[in-house]
C-alpha cells in the first residue's frame, strides 16, 4: 500500500516524536508511493487536502490499514511509521477486525516432527524460522519426552505418554494448557504398549469468529490410542469449556494409526491414516468412531498415502505410485451409496524437480491450502494441489521421513510484542 503524502513536506526529525509520519529514508521497508506523482503539484490542493483529511482520521485510517496483506511483515512493517499508526496496529480490537476482514490466515511453514525444528515456506521479509516461537514450557528440561502431535487452528498438541498429559501449546506466545489423560484410557492401558495420537482444534461458536489467536477460545482435545496389540481404536473428547472427558469410543482396526500423519479434519470429522491407507473416522458430531477402507488394493508404503480435504469439504485419498499421485474422492453414486471415486486428474512429478528424482514420498499436508509436502534426496518441496505449484523448502543431500506438520496464523496474533521485531 503507497502511504500518500509528500516526503518532502514532512519536517525531518520529528516524525515519529509528534506522531507524524517518517521520513521515507527511515523506513526502507515501506513501500512508498512516488514523491512526484502523490505531491500536491500533480493531484491539486484539494485533493491533497482531501487525502490529509482521510488520513488525518482514525477511524478511516484504520478502515485503509486493515485491508494490508495478512502477511507476518505487513503490520509490524506500519507500526513504524509513527506512534499513531502503532497505537492503531495494536489495538486488540483492530487485530481481531484484521483477522475477520482476511478470514484465512496465511500458512507461516511447517514444523518438522518436533516444536523446536521448523521449516517456513515464506520468502524474506515475511520468512518465519523457529526462533520466532515461544517454546513450550517443560517441568523436566532436561529429559523432555512431549511428542509434537500436530497443528490447527493456531494451536498446537503435544503428548507426555510417561507423565500422561497432554498440552495445548500456542508457539506465537508460548502459553499452554495441561490435560491429564482421560481416566478411562488411562487405566485401561497403564504399563501397557499402545500408540497414542492427539488432535485440538478451535470449539468458538461466536458468529463470524475467525481462526488465529485461538487459545483463550473455547477447545477440544481428541486423545486416540491403538491398543489390544493394535486390534483395537480407542478414542476421547476433552471440552474446555466444561473441563472433563467424554466418554471413550471404540472400533476394531487391522493395523496401527500412522506415526507419519497427524489428523485431517474433513467437515465434522477426524480422520487419522491407518498403516495401509485405510482411514479411521472419528464424527464429532455423531461421536462415532469407524474405519473407512482404502480404494483399492496398493502394495505401497505409508509414505504413499495422505489424506485429503477436497475443495467441496469431502473426504479424498491422494496415492502416490512411482512418480505419479492419484487422486481419489467419496462421492455418492445415483442409488446414495456412498464409495470412492478415481477422479480423472492425476498429478506427474517426472519434470517437475530440478533433477531426475528415483525416490519421492509425502511427508505432510496442509488442510486449508490443499499444500502436500514431498521428501527427495534434495530436500522437501510443497505442491500445491490446485495450481500444481512446486517450492523447495528444505534443502539437504538425504531423503527424510519427518513428517511435517502445517502451521497457519496470522503472525500478530494475540502478541502486540511482535510489531518491536520490526523497530
Amino acid at each position: 500500500m503507497a502511504l500518500l503524502m509528500d516526503p518532502a513536506e514532512v519536517p525531518q526529525g520529528r516524525g515519529a516524536e509528534r506522531g507524524g509520519l517518517m521520513d521515507p529514508a527511515e523506513v526502507p521497508q515501506l513501500q512508498w508511493a512516488d514523491p512526484v506523482s502523490s505531491s500536491p503539484r500533480v493531484y491539486g490542493r484539494k485533493q491533497w487536502r482531501a487525502v490529509c483529511k482521510v488520513l488525518g482520521n482514525d477511524n478511516l485510517l484504520a478502515e485503509i490499514l486493515v485491508r494490508l496483506p495478512p502477511n507476518p511483515s505487513s503490520l509490524p512493517r506500519a507500526s513504524v511509521v509513527c506512534k499513531r499508526w502503532l497505537g492503531i496496529l495494536s489495538d486488540p480490537e483492530f487485530l481481531k477486525r484484521f483477522r475477520k476482514h482476511h478470514r484465512k490466515p496465511p500458512l507461516l511453514g511447517f514444523f518438522e516432527g518436533y516444536a523446536n525444528r521448523f521449516a517456513p515456506v515464506m520468502d524474506s521479509p515475511d520468512r518465519i524460522t523457529a526462533s520466532c516461537f515461544s517454546m513450550p514450557k517443560s517441568s523436566t528440561p532436561y529429559s523432555d519426552h512431549r511428542e509434537y502431535m500436530g497443528c490447527r487452528h493456531g494451536l498446537a498438541v503435544l503428548v507426555n505418554k510417561q507423565d500422561r498429559k497432554t498440552f495445548v501449546w500456542d508457539p506465537l506466545t508460548g502459553r499452554q494448557h495441561s490435560v491429564d489423560f482421560p481416566p478411562g484410557l488411562d487405566d485401561a492401558f497403564t504399563g501397557n504398549f499402545c500408540m497414542w495420537r492427539a488432535a485440538v482444534l478451535c470449539a468458538d461458536a461466536e458468529d463470524g469468529h475467525v481462526h488465529g489467536d485461538c487459545f483463550l477460545s473455547p477447545f477440544k482435545l481428541v486423545l486416540l490410542c491403538c491398543g489390544g496389540y493394535n486390534t483395537q481404536a480407542f478414542c476421547s473428547v476433552y471440552d474446555s469449556v466444561s473441563g472433563v472427558w467424554g466418554g471413550v469410543f471404540s472400533t476394531a482396526v487391522s493395523r496401527i494409526i500412522s506415526l507419519l500423519r497427524p489428523s485431517i479434519l474433513v467437515g465434522n470429522a477426524l480422520c487419522w491414516l491407518i498403516s495401509g491407507g485405510d482411514i479411521l473416522v472419528f464424527d464429532l458430531e455423531c461421536q462415532s468412531l469407524d474405519v473407512i477402507e482404502k480404494p483399492a488394493f496398493y502394495y505401497v508404503t505409508d509414505g504413499c498415502f495422505q489424506i485429503l480435504r477436497m475443495e467441496g469439504g469431502g473426504l479424498g485419498l491422494a496415492v502416490l505410485l512411482d512418480l505419479t499421485i492419484q487422486l481419489w474422492e467419496r462421492k455418492s453414486n445415483s442409488d446414495g451409496v456412498v464409495g470412492w471415486v478415481l477422479l480423472k486428474k492425476t498429478i506427474p512429478l517426472e519434470g517437475m524437480f530440478p533433477r531426475r528424482m528415483n525416490s519421492v514420498r509425502i511427508v505432510g499436508y496442509d488442510e486449508d491450502t490443499n499444500v502436500i509436502v514431498l521428501t527427495s534426496m534434495t530436500g522437501n518441496f510443497t505442491l500445491q494441489l490446485d495450481s500444481m505449484q512446486l517450492k523447495h523448502i528444505v534443502k539437504r543431500n538425504n531423503i527424510c521421513y519427518d513428517p511435517f506438520y502445517p502451521y497457519t496464523n496470522f503472525y500478530t496474533a494475540g502478541n502486540t510484542s511482535l510489531f518491536t521485531l520490526y523497530k
